[in-house]
């Protein structure tokens, strides 16, 4: 079956509407907690043996966001279709084709989005935060600049692993 409008009303909801709520509080709480009792958090520290930092953060964010939502999302998507809430798709286009090469173990499948996010968008990120010559920031600014990163990331990776777990074979 191709993509219908079950698949299309999935993705609005639950990879759009649903991850921009859920990451911004997650990101929100995670920087406010992380980093309580600092005035300022630095471009750079050591992680856990330092308090938190731009450079630390943002790759974490990279690999852990991804990896989260796509064993959540394609457990969800798994309990859909096995439901009959939502028929599996053949994936026919080019990224159809790439992502149907996909680990097919959840746990495995996980790790290559988190390891693609890293590589992809983790050297882009350093090379923004070192020429924006971030010395350190506000905690305040810290946990908006976090809330920022894990919707704009959310909104990103959040749409392909659900068509990729729609297409996984049940």
């Amino acid at each position: 079956m191709g993509f219908g409008p079950e698949h299309q009303r999935w993705i609005v909801i639950n990879a759009f509407m649903i991850p921009v709520v859920v990451n911004a509080l997650l990101n929100g709480s995670i920087a406010w907690l992380s980093s309580t009792g600092e005035k300022t958090v630095p471009l750079f520290s050591i992680p856990l043996l330092q308090k938190p930092s731009m450079v630390s953060d943002t790759l974490g964010t990279l690999a852990i966001l991804p990896f989260t939502t796509a064993l959540v999302v394609g457990a969800a998507i798994r309990r859909e279709k096995r439901l009959g809430r939502l028929a599996p798709i053949t994936n026919q286009s080019a990224l159809g084709r790439l992502l149907a090469r996909m680990p097919v173990s959840p746990i495995r499948r996980a790790g290559r989005f988190a390891d693609t996010s890293l590589a992809l968008l983790g050297p882009v990120s350093l090379l923004i935060l070192e020429l924006g010559n971030v010395g350190g920031i506000t905690r305040m600014s810290f946990v908006i600049y976090k809330i920022i990163l894990g919707v704009a990331l959310g909104l990103v990776v959040t749409p392909v692993i659900a068509v990729a777990a729609m297409g996984e074979p049940q």
